[in-house]
């Protein structure tokens, strides 16, 4: 993970993402066009479902799709 300037709260989301993908199967990003009109709606989801805002974190402690998915660009 590219070191952004995130503040640490998203950064220990990240890694709990990251630690959750190696337990749990079934997963997968959402497609680039469903990211983008959550985006559009100012609405994401974390891995395990939870709706949650843009660049937050879900109540189990998993950063959403469009931080994971970001956090791999750089």
């Amino acid at each position: 993970m590219a070191d952004d300037g995130a503040p640490v709260e998203l950064k220990q989301a990240l890694q709990r993402t990251h630690d959750w993908f190696e337990v749990n199967s079934g997963w997968a990003p959402p497609e680039v066009d469903e990211l983008a009109e959550w985006l559009a709606d100012d609405v994401s989801r974390a891995p395990d479902d939870c709706p949650v805002q843009p660049g937050g974190i879900c109540p189990h402690g998993l950063a959403s799709w469009d931080v994971v998915l970001r956090s791999l660009e750089g």
